[in-house]
């Protein structure tokens, strides 16, 4: 095919108009649990940037298991944890320069304050310090502030040194903006709500699936008392309802129950988690304290509807009636009969997981939520 003058012309204008390198961007991302779950997602759709930036991932593990500091045993467990940290910020950054950084929570970029300085940054998180002290009973191990009210105060300080000199700010949920903008002080135009995301080619629903009469009710929840495990087992127990099973995916022990199977080694994103959740009829989470839920969002991509507590910022992913249900924290009597309602309801079931899948498709593709953050970080 031969192409004539002036389209070789229209040609080389293009490319002569075209960038000759995109922006570098360094997203730093923690990696514990959900965190973990996130790094992933996004890190899979990196694609779906591929025409705005050039993306440089840089996992943050707080340890390295060939380390010296991690031998430096008369250290501190605590301290070593963020010296750690603080080298492998310094140690990404060499690979630089960068025209923006993102962190997916705000601890590392708190132990490396310099950089929020240094660099046009943004910071990601599901909750806030002021936040997770209000849950200490149920997040004892992971609460920023201690019990040194000098040291508290210092830690207070720096984040909000980090929240007030970050270029922007991307809470996963309201929850998080609105605490963001009243407990730090953040002005609401550099609050910006962009949800983590999920890969929802990943996760969709079983086109083969038939029923068999069997409703199948998925509980994925590490910390099993945290999460509301022991409220759907006591429901188990008892329970006069026939046709179901209960699937429990959790890190935690489990006591053998009549209709309950138990999955204590399935990973995030992993194919048998993925099938087992296909399987599935109906995500029930009666979590106690959260703060987000990707086990949730996971779940209404493969067309569930999800029965859960309204706290944290889960109220942003399930809408009452239309992709599932909301009950109070710690009422077990609305669990036990929202849950039999459902159960009972083929037809509810089936309207409120069509719609959850929608609603994933809309808000919560990992591939639209990356995209969203970059323009953010672009603009």
């Amino acid at each position: 095919m031969t192409v004539s003058d002036p389209e070789k012309l229209e040609i080389q204008e293009k490319c002569a108009e075209a960038p000759t390198s995109l922006p570098r961007l360094a997203f730093i991302m923690e990696q514990q649990v959900g965190l973990g779950t996130h790094y992933l997602n996004w890190q899979a759709a990196e694609d779906a940037i591929a025409d705005l930036a050039s993306p440089t991932w840089v996992p943050i593990t707080y340890y390295d298991p060939d380390g010296l500091l991690e031998r430096m045993r008369f250290v501190p467990g605590a301290l070593r944890s963020a010296l750690r940290c603080y080298k492998q910020v310094e140690e990404a950054l060499k690979q630089g320069p960068f025209d923006a950084l993102l962190f997916n929570t705000h601890n590392p970029a708190v132990i490396h304050l310099r950089s929020v300085s240094r660099y046009k940054t943004f910071l990601q998180f599901d909750v806030t310090p002021a936040l997770l002290d209000e849950l200490e009973t149920y997040y004892p191990n992971n609460n920023f502030v201690g019990h040194n009210p000098l040291l508290d105060r210092f830690k207070a300080s720096r984040v909000q040194e980090a929240y007030q000199r970050a270029a922007g700010l991307f809470p996963w949920s309201r929850w998080a903006a609105r605490s963001a903008i009243e407990e730090y002080g953040v002005s609401p135009e550099r609050v910006h709500v962009i949800p983590p995301g999920i890969d929802t080619a990943l996760w969709q629903p079983d086109p083969e699936k038939v029923s068999d009469g069997v409703v199948r009710i998925l509980f994925t929840g590490g910390d099993l008392h945290r999460k509301g495990g022991d409220l759907l087992l006591r429901w188990a127990r008892e329970t006069t309802l026939c046709g179901w099973e209960l699937h429990m995916v959790t890190r935690d022990p489990v006591p053998q129950t009549p209709g309950v199977f138990v999955y204590n080694q399935m990973s995030r994103n992993a194919p048998d988690l993925i099938a087992l959740t296909r399987r599935c009829d109906l995500f029930a989470l009666p979590t106690l304290a959260d703060c987000f839920n990707l086990a949730a969002m996971e779940a209404m991509a493969c067309g569930l509807p999800v029965l859960i507590t309204a706290v944290g910022g889960i109220p942003d992913i399930v809408t009452e009636n239309e992709t599932g249900r909301l009950v109070p924290a710690g009422d077990y009597d609305a669990l036990a009969h929202t849950l039999e309602a459902m159960i009972a309801d083929a037809t509810g079931r089936a309207r409120m997981g069509r719609r959850a899948r929608e609603v994933v498709q809309e808000k919560f593709d990992a591939r639209k939520t990356l995209r969203l953050a970059v323009e953010r970080m672009l603009s």
